[in-house]
């Protein structure tokens, strides 16, 4: 009797602890978060339409050259008007506060130009200001102690922050599509020729261009190297490093929309409605999530989680990025809607919304707002 049932015993054990091993091996999913409200503040009269952030605080732009800026716990410290429109992000480095202000959106020729300002993150202060190449928009780059200013009709120049002095200048293309992107040593662009160049932002040489079929709309690069493109047919292509060997492919339902890195994964959103997280190394769907829309708005919160919002959603979800499911949400008014991609850190939220910048965290508020009405 005891020699039947002494396998028995062992086969029990070896059940346990293979079970045991695989419960070690596989990752937990992240329970549900409750994503605390901490304050609000009443947006910009007119509406703002850019949000930058820093350690030191939360910078907002609106019409007519519009910059306030707020600390992390929701109190104004100053506002100023600089005239204009903003043709540029807001950049907020450790030298100040950077952006490029034009007469007009349209008119390109018949105004008075671009001007790039530096102010004061204290105070909001002009520092300096310098007249720059004339376009409709502007994207604002930092490289070692230099700002780095790509303008849309196909021209890259390199300035002192501190000063304003140009260090270099290129003219790449007749004109630029899609956002470039800003890497450690290097900044990707794309051109309306479906070209995408790689550019070292120390000198402003080409490293690499690479010829596409297909106009593009989102461009990155990966830890490795790898350059990653998106395109209107809802390509998604890999190249190897510097060189135009095609690594892998990836076909959505629809045009990509964003690119972003994301440790060994790449996420995409696209116009089918989809964000999906692919492996970098190969390509391969590790998940994909189904939005209400179009992603209009999408912000990693470290490696954990990407928070989405949808074209006409009076919200954003939080989705973890290991499984791709719902980890929470953000429900907004229902004439509320997000107006710049979120700003975040690892527990912190904040959106610049068509009625206010609120802050959220996923881990309770440590401090209330004072001095402003909370909605």
């Amino acid at each position: 009797m005891y020699r039947n049932f002494l396998p028995k015993i062992i086969s029990f054990i070896a059940i346990c602890v293979s079970t045991v091993m695989i419960g070690f091996g596989q990752p937990k999913p992240a329970a549900e978060v409750d994503v605390a409200k901490c304050w609000s503040y009443p947006a910009l009269d007119g509406g703002a339409s850019l949000l930058a952030s820093d350690s030191a605080g939360l910078y907002v732009g609106g019409d007519g050259g519009r910059i306030m800026a707020l600390s992390l716990d929701g109190k104004k410290l100053w506002s100023t008007e600089l005239g204009g429109i903003i043709s540029s992000n807001i950049l907020a480095i450790d030298s100040g506060l950077y952006i490029v202000t034009s007469t007009t959106a349209n008119n390109i020729g018949t105004t008075g130009g671009s001007i790039l300002r530096s102010l004061s993150k204290e105070t909001g202060v002009t520092n300096w200001t310098l007249r720059i190449t004339e376009a409709n928009q502007h994207f604002i780059g930092s490289f070692s102690d230099r700002l780095v200013v790509v303008s849309d009709i196909g021209v890259i120049q390199s300035l002192d922050a501190k000063t304003g002095a140009v260090k270099w200048k290129r003219e790449i293309a007749e004109g630029f599509a899609a956002e470039p992107k800003f890497f450690a040593e290097k900044l990707v662009v794309a051109s309306t020729g479906k070209q995408v160049f790689v550019i070292s932002l120390a000198t402003g040489e080409i490293d690499s261009m690479r010829k596409l079929v297909f106009g593009v709309t989102a461009v990155g690069q990966t830890a490795a190297g790898d350059l990653i493109v998106g395109d209107e047919r809802g390509n998604l292509t890999s190249f190897l490093g510097s060189t135009e060997k095609l690594n892998w492919k990836f076909r959505s339902g629809g045009e990509i929309s964003a690119i972003l890195m994301v440790g060994t994964n790449i996420l995409i959103t696209s116009h089918d409605n989809f964000a999906y997280s692919l492996f970098a190394k190969n390509g391969g769907v590790e998940w994909k999530r189904r939005l209400a829309g179009r992603v209009a708005r999408v912000a990693t919160l470290g490696e954990r989680y990407v928070l989405m919002s949808s074209i006409d959603e009076h919200g954003a979800v939080l989705t973890d990025l290991a499984t791709g499911k719902v980890a929470g949400q953000i429900v907004l008014g229902d004439d509320e809607r997000i107006n710049y991609n979120p700003k975040a850190t690892s527990e912190l939220i904040f959106l610049l919304t068509s009625d206010s910048i609120r802050s959220f965290s996923l881990n309770g508020c440590t401090a209330k707002k004072e001095g402003g009405p909370d909605k």
